[in-house]
């Protein structure tokens, strides 16, 4: 099996930007709910579900070890969801001469 790095690291980004726009869209509908919590939910689901219908689709035989690493990996979505612009944006800034 190959690893094609390229397209794992374009899914991680439209699994990121996904879920950012999904936390925006749920936030203003249960405002009660603290965002970080919508993220990770949003974001796990989202990770773990196109691990599984990638390896549907490749037909790949699906281990425990596949969706743990699914999960694990939308931790990671949903961290980079809620602090990776922020940061992104900081560095701009320094960048631009802190405008």
């Amino acid at each position: 099996m190959e690893i094609d790095i390229a397209a794992i690291t374009t899914a991680l980004g439209v699994l990121i930007i996904l879920t950012s726009s999904l936390t925006e869209l749920f936030k203003s509908m249960f405002p009660k709910i603290p965002p970080q919590i919508t993220a990770t939910i949003i974001a796990v689901l989202l990770t773990a579900g196109s691990v599984c219908a990638y390896l549907s689709i490749s037909g790949i035989p699906v281990e425990w070890y596949m969706i743990a690493g699914g999960v694990a990996a939308g931790f990671m979505v949903s961290y980079s969801a809620q602090f990776g612009y922020d940061k992104l944006g900081e560095i701009l800034k320094l960048i631009g001469g802190g405008k």
